[in-house]
C-alpha cells in the first residue's frame, strides 16, 4: 500500500463523500467522529489518525462536485454550533482542491449510474492512473479495480476494521 500512495502523492487521491466528511469532522475534533454518526457512519476518533495521514500525504487532493454536494448536504445532519464549524472548514478545504467535473447527464446515462449513484458514478469516471481513490465502499471499490483503477478500500486498512 505505500507504494500506491507514493506512487500518487503528486497525482492526487480523490477520496469518496464518506471518507471526505470524515475527515473533515476529525480535522476539527476527532472525538465528535462519535458523535456525528448520521454523517460519518461509523467512523470513530481511531480511524482519523490513518485517515488524516493518506490524505495529508498527497499533494492534491481532488473531487467532484458530486462528492462536495453529497458533504454539503450530509452535513446538515451535523447539529450546530459543530455544523457550522464544518462548513466554514469545508469551504476553506473546497478551495485548495481540485475538482474534476463531468455533466450530470452523461454520467446518468453510463452503466454505473444505475449500480452506484450519481456520485459514485462520478467516481467511477476516473481513468486509470490518474488518480489514486480512496472508499469505504465495496461496490465502488470492486468496480474500479475491474478496471484497472488503483484504489484503496479504507475498510480493508483502518485500525479496528474487524470489529
Amino acid at each position: 500500500m505505500n507504494a500506491l500512495v507514493e506512487q500518487y502523492q503528486r497525482k492526487g487521491i480523490l477520496p469518496d463523500a464518506n471518507l471526505l466528511i470524515g475527515f473533515l469532522v476529525g480535522r476539527i475534533d476527532p472525538r465528535q467522529l462519535r458523535n456525528c454518526r448520521a454523517a460519518t457512519r461509523y467512523f470513530g476518533p481511531e480511524d482519523f489518525p490513518l485517515l488524516d495521514q493518506l490524505l495529508n500525504y498527497s499533494d492534491r487532493i481532488v473531487t467532484t462536485p458530486h462528492v462536495l454536494t453529497e458533504v454539503s448536504n450530509l452535513s446538515g445532519r451535523l447539529r450546530d454550533p459543530f455544523r457550522t464549524q464544518f462548513r466554514i472548514l469545508l469551504r476553506a478545504v473546497v478551495g485548495k482542491m481540485d475538482e474534476e467535473f463531468e455533466y450530470s447527464k452523461d454520467l446518468s446515462g453510463r452503466d454505473d449510474f444505475l449500480i452506484l449513484g450519481l456520485t459514485d458514478a462520478a467516481i467511477g469516471s476516473v481513468s486509470p492512473g490518474r488518480y489514486l481513490v480512496l472508499t469505504d465502499d465495496a461496490a465502488l471499490g470492486n468496480l474500479l479495480g475491474r478496471r484497472g483503477v488503483d484504489v484503496i478500500n479504507f475498510n480493508h486498512i483502518r485500525t479496528g476494521a474487524w470489529r
